[in-house]
């Protein structure tokens, strides 16, 4: 321990509630990365034909304050950590835990999750190509537009709003599938019939973003000469001709998801032949090259440890100033008193209203973190920092739990949930739509604080001893959550031939994938070197 260091007045007990708290946000990401495919209107990239409006709410309760909590644990554990061995044992402590797991599963857990979600897409695109030759033309609009058969789509667009409808599992328009299906004639029709030839689709992009990615020139002309925009751009911010230029490759997986019929020689001729505007060069800034790394998907689910190097180099001049000026240990009423969320509520709305999550933070995945994102993450970790900073033997930070989490989960999150997503409508019917954000934004932050801190008291008062099975449980927690998403995703994959409702496969995968992983871990992690990597050294026991 660094000599000059002030010491803590008696080192703390072990905080068993804590690490239990820790393990639950863990297992609770394995079984909200399970419930992704399930979740009615979510965004992931495996769609299972069952879906869950139960496990949209599931999802966005997880995500609203999961990652949060976790931080704000870091926080303590780091505080605790330094305060009793000191700076250079607390370095070396979250090399060998945190920054070593973070690369060698750059090169095991990353690789194994592309895997996955290849099979994944495979998987569904072999179930679209089935799906796509089954029913008849007169099984719905999309069947006919595929099979190009007009008057099968003539019998289906009598149906009122048919034309602007949307596919129930891609969410684009009927023109935008005739383009990409490649009917020119059923295209025709429907631009004749009164289609907008300008309407987006889930991406931002429109029918005409469709021709010039998949080098249809005839339908791209017929688009055109109906006032398509050849100057409109989707969410990336990519014009038709832009899209033009996507590499064969994504052209190639998207054609296999949709379970299209195309080659790279046709496409690569169609697209010389287009008529499109030239997307202008970008303007070169300072901080493209910046913002580049904030954005390039490395890290995948080891982002929230590469995080963790990001917060555990911000503590360190925290340490150091701690060290010049011998800070003690203290007890911050700022921190204990229910007016903590009076300031802490506008402080995280700030880093909150910077972000494009529908509900809940972004995620991180790029070598540099958002600055929003990190500036989000470090108020959580230096709470947490403050928190073992203080003295709280009463749990005074979560003791009224039996009243904020029942009022966390049945009042908060649903009316924080609704303003920011229009889901299921209510705030959007009570308040003038200038109100949604703001107050939406406050009452995710109000969600999130009076979560974690209600699940603080909760674990305090029911886990506070020692019990050897939650201990186990602790410790397995973080190969659990390291190693599950690879395996999500292919059961995800898997699962979606499955017959049945989506709680139960949801159940059902999430229990396998637990089950399996508590197997491996204690088979083939818990008393090897990864083992120790992970958790520290650990002892059989004799029985």
């Amino acid at each position: 321990m660094d000599p000059s260091l002030p010491r803590a007045p008696l080192a703390s007990p072990r905080r068993h509630d804590l690490d239990a708290l820790r393990a639950a946000a863990m297992l609770l990401g394995v079984a909200y990365h399970a419930a992704l495919s399930f979740a009615l209107g979510a965004s992931w990239m495996v769609r299972d034909p069952s879906q869950s409006r139960a496990l949209y709410f599931f999802e966005n309760w997880v995500h609203g304050f999961r990652m949060p909590l976790f931080m704000l644990l870091s926080g303590f554990f780091t505080a605790l950590l330094w305060r009793r061995r000191g700076l250079r044992a607390l370095l070396r402590q979250r090399f060998h835990r945190v920054l070593l797991p973070c690369l060698l599963g750059l090169v095991t857990v990353v690789p194994a999750t592309n895997w996955a979600i290849s099979f994944a897409a495979n998987a569904a695109a072999a179930r679209t190509r089935q799906a796509a030759l089954a029913p008849s033309a007169d099984a719905s609009l999309w069947d006919a537009i595929r099979r190009g058969d007009a008057p099968a789509l003539q019998r289906h667009l009598q149906v009122p709003g048919a034309r602007d409808s949307r596919h129930p599992e891609f969410d684009i328009t009927p023109l935008t599938w005739a383009v990409l299906t490649g009917q020119a004639d059923l295209a025709a029709d429907l631009l004749a019939q009164g289609a907008d030839p300008n309407a987006r689709n889930q991406d931002g992009g429109t029918a005409l973003h469709a021709a010039a990615f998949l080098g249809r020139a005839d339908l791209a002309d017929l688009l055109l000469k109906h006032g398509a925009d050849p100057a409109a751009q989707n969410l990336r911010g990519e014009s038709p001709a832009s899209s033009a230029q996507a590499p064969w490759e994504i052209v190639a997986y998207i054609a296999n998801l949709l379970a299209l019929n195309v080659d790279r020689p046709s496409v690569e001729a169609g697209r010389a032949q287009l008529h499109l505007p030239l997307p202008a060069a970008p303007r070169t800034r300072p901080w493209d090259g910046l913002w580049a790394l904030t954005q390039a998907p490395l890290w995948g689910v080891l982002w929230f440890l590469w995080l963790l190097c990001w917060l555990v180099a911000a503590f360190v001049p925290y340490a150091l100033l701690a060290r010049t000026f011998k800070w003690q240990a203290s007890a911050p009423r700022w921190l204990l008193s229910p007016i903590r969320f009076i300031y802490l509520v506008p402080i995280t709305m700030i880093p909150l209203a910077f972000m494009d999550a529908p509900f809940g933070p972004d995620t991180p995945l790029g070598l540099l973190p958002l600055p929003p994102v990190l500036a989000y993450y470090l108020l959580f970790f230096f709470c947490g920092v403050f928190y073992s900073e203080s003295t709280d033997p009463a749990g005074r930070i979560g003791r009224s739990w039996r009243w904020s989490l029942p009022a966390a989960l049945f009042v908060l999150f649903p009316l924080a949930l609704d303003c920011r997503t229009g889901s299921p409508g209510l705030c959007q019917a009570l308040l003038p739509a200038p109100l949604h954000r703001p107050i939406g934004l406050a009452l995710e932050a109000l969600f999130t604080w009076v979560m974690i801190c209600s699940t603080l008291g909760l674990f305090r008062a029911l886990l506070a001893g020692d019990n050897p099975k939650i201990r186990y449980l602790s410790d397995a927690s973080f190969w659990l959550y390291l190693a599950h998403l690879p395996l999500i995703i292919f059961g995800q994959g898997l699962v979606a031939n499955w017959p049945g409702p989506a709680l139960l496969k949801w159940a059902l995968l999430t229990s396998a994938v637990v089950g399996f992983l508590l197997l491996a871990y204690e088979k083939a992690v818990r008393y090897t070197w990864l083992g120790r990597l992970l958790n520290g050294p650990r002892l059989r026991s004799p029985a």
